[in-house]
This record gives structure tokens, sequence and C-alpha cells, in this order.
């Protein structure tokens, strides 16, 4: 089966397994429905097709996939809190990042270097009483104006993971692309690092260079009350969005 054929077909740029099912069966009568789901997964794992939100793919260009992100080159700093805390606490749901990974998404570099471990409400006490154990520089929590004040290179900072945040299929304790975006808006700690103006060109080379997820994203962004200001940022950067005819969110309505 020549999948190109049919996709060449699709009368539009972003569709469901419902829409593609279909195109299937018009130009191959005899198609097995029953093997449509192997056949989805193959053109996804081949780069055929990307999933851009829930129940949405686009055909994806030679030489124009984009890959799922993953920080893959952590300071040594990081990588020894990210053991510390494997140890410590192995069950428990800590997201690390460390401010040098904004680079890449901004037109300058981050100042100072420091690690900010996210972790659940109930054990950020814990957390940070073990840190303080094993780190000389720990802040709990602190502002904006604190971490400028009291921060600097080698300090780690312990803040409150958000519940119900997309994860990184390929990085237990990674940054996912769609919460790092939502977060450039809802976490006072990136005010400290990331402009309100960088924000939109953040955006862009997030969804320019990675598979971003819209429905995931949205979902957070609400969560998290910044809905409107990613929409607002997103349409400073003209960025085109996937999300299909007759659905309420996108850059410029709500």
């Amino acid at each position: 089966m020549r999948y190109a054929t049919v996709l060449n077909e699709m009368e539009e740029d972003t569709f469901s397994r419902q829409d593609l099912l279909g195109a299937l069966l018009r130009k191959y009568p005899d198609y097995n429905a029953g093997s449509f789901n192997r056949h989805l997964s193959k053109m996804i794992s081949r780069g055929i097709l990307e999933s851009v939100g829930e129940n949405m793919y686009i055909t994806v260009s030679l030489g124009t996939a984009r890959d799922v992100y993953v920080y893959d080159e952590p300071s040594t700093e990081l990588s020894d809190v990210e053991s510390f805390l494997n140890t410590e606490f192995p069950l428990a749901d800590i997201l690390v990042w460390e401010t040098g990974q904004l680079n890449e998404f901004l037109d300058h570099l981050t100042a100072q270097s420091m690690v900010i471990v996210m972790v659940e409400r109930m054990l950020m006490d814990a957390v940070f009483e073990r840190m303080k154990e094993r780190f000389t520089s720990v802040l709990f929590a602190p502002g904006p104006s604190d971490l400028r004040r009291y921060g600097g290179n080698g300090t780690i900072v312990i803040n409150r993971l958000s519940s119900r945040y997309p994860k990184n299929s390929k990085h237990r304790h990674g940054y996912s692309i769609e919460k790092l975006a939502v977060d450039l808006f809802a976490e006072r700690t990136m005010e400290a690092f990331v402009n309100a103006d960088d924000r939109p060109t953040a955006l862009e080379v997030a969804f320019r260079r990675y598979r971003v997820n819209e429905t995931k994203l949205f979902n957070y962004a609400r969560t998290r009350r910044v809905d409107a200001e990613i929409r607002e940022a997103i349409g400073r950067a003209n960025i085109k969005l996937h999300r299909g005819k007759g659905d309420t969110h996108n850059a410029k309505t709500k």
C-alpha cells in the first residue's frame, strides 16, 4: 500500500483517525480496517505522520520531521542533583531542570546557572532538608526578586510541582515541551530568567523545532490559568496551529 497516495489526497492539512480511515477505504475498498491501528502506528514511527493533539494528525514533509523534546546536554550539577533525588526519593514525582536549557529558546543567554527542582507540595519540606545536607546553596520557593538577590551559579531552587502536567515520555524527570512552554508564563521562577517580550520568540522556537501536542499544551495552560496569555503570544509569533475547523482554541479567538 502506498501511504503517500492516500495522504496526498487528504482534503485538510490536519485530519483525524476517522478522516484517514475513510480515505483509505475510498482508495482501497478491500482495505482491512482491522489493520488500521497498526498501520497508523507504523506511519507515525516512520515519520510519515505526526500527532499534534488528541486525534489530530498532519503529514510530515521530507526533512521537516520534528523531534520529541529531550534536554540531552545536562551539566554536571544537574546530573548530580537528579542522581541524588533518584536515590533519596525513588518513587516521588519530581521534575528537574536547569536554567541553561532555556538558552536555545531565547535570543540571549541566561546570566546564571541554577538547578530547579519541582516536587509535590507534600514533599517539598523533606526534599529541601535533604538537599541542604548534600548541597551548599539551596533556596525554598523563592520569588523572582529573592532569586535575583540570593541566587547564583550553582544555586538549587525547590519549587512546587503542579498536578496533572504533561510529562516527557522519554525522560522521567525532564521537561516536556508542552509543560516548558506553559511554565514560561505560569511559573514565577521564570520571571527571573525570561522577559515577557521573549516569550513569543521562545514559543516560536518550541513549535518549529519540536513536536508540540496542542491538546496537552492548552489543557495544561487552562489548568495554570495562562491560556489567554499563551494565545496572545502565539498570535504575536504568527505560529500556525493545527487544531481542526470549528475548534474554539486558536490563536486569535477564545
